[in-house]
């Protein structure tokens, strides 16, 4: 995540709680000193994901955003040409070939002489479609990464992920005090963040003051 996306997730899992949060500017190691209420304590933030995980981090979500930066640049392409922001949900095999019909056919279907929010169903190749709405604000991305399953018992991929951040504990607490807290959490619009916790398991802490498990756009559960 970069720090935009940190800011929003922990504003987020602020009014999930009903609590307020104020947030120092951004900052590493940990990545906020919050002020909530009286109390002052250093947040650390984090992303966890399914799948197999390597020394690059979790497959699933490199192969999201190898497939979004893609869709981006088709985006780009095309808006380039028009300046015309559309909303296009790609659905079926985005294979290079199939990619490469994308910007002709969007702009053969003259969007500039439509109406907003004007739909067209495009086929554009072999197991390969476009759902596209003429829109206010442009959004283009790959529909096969946002419809899968969600796994109900992410426990260990959440412990997992406390013991790793943990061995950073001494260099937050000398940063920000012996109050640190870790926010972990699963972004559910994509397949790689599909994470729900469907019991409360018990949950070594590893020295954390609190961890809040986050799966956006729902719950925050918390562990003390």
């Amino acid at each position: 995540m970069n720090k935009e996306h940190e800011r929003f997730f922990v504003e987020e899992a602020a009014k999930r709680l009903g609590t307020t949060w104020s947030l120092s500017p951004d900052r590493e190691r940990p990545d906020f000193l919050v002020t909530e209420g009286t109390q002052n304590f250093g947040l650390e933030v984090s992303e966890v994901f399914m799948g197999p995980q390597g020394p690059a981090g979790a497959a699933m979500k490199k192969r999201e955003n190898e497939t979004q930066k893609a869709v981006d640049a088709l985006r780009f392409e095309y808006e380039e040409i028009t300046k015309i922001p559309l909303r296009v949900q790609f659905l079926g095999d985005m294979c290079a070939e199939n990619m490469a019909k994308v910007v002709p056919a969007l702009i053969a279907e003259d969007f500039a002489s439509k109406p907003i929010l004007h739909h067209a169903d495009i086929n554009l190749g072999d197991r390969f479609s476009a759902h596209v709405t003429k829109a206010f604000n442009a959004e283009w991305f790959s529909v096969n990464d946002r419809v899968g399953w969600v796994d109900r018992d992410p426990t260990k991929c959440i412990a997992d992920a406390v013991e790793k951040k943990s061995r950073k504990l001494p260099a937050y607490r000398e940063a920000t005090g012996l109050d640190i807290r870790l926010l972990l959490v699963a972004d559910r619009i994509n397949n790689s963040g599909k994470l729900m916790l469907k019991e409360r398991p018990a949950l070594d802490v590893r020295g954390f003051q609190v961890v809040y498990f986050f799966s956006y756009p729902e719950d925050v559960i918390v562990f003390y």
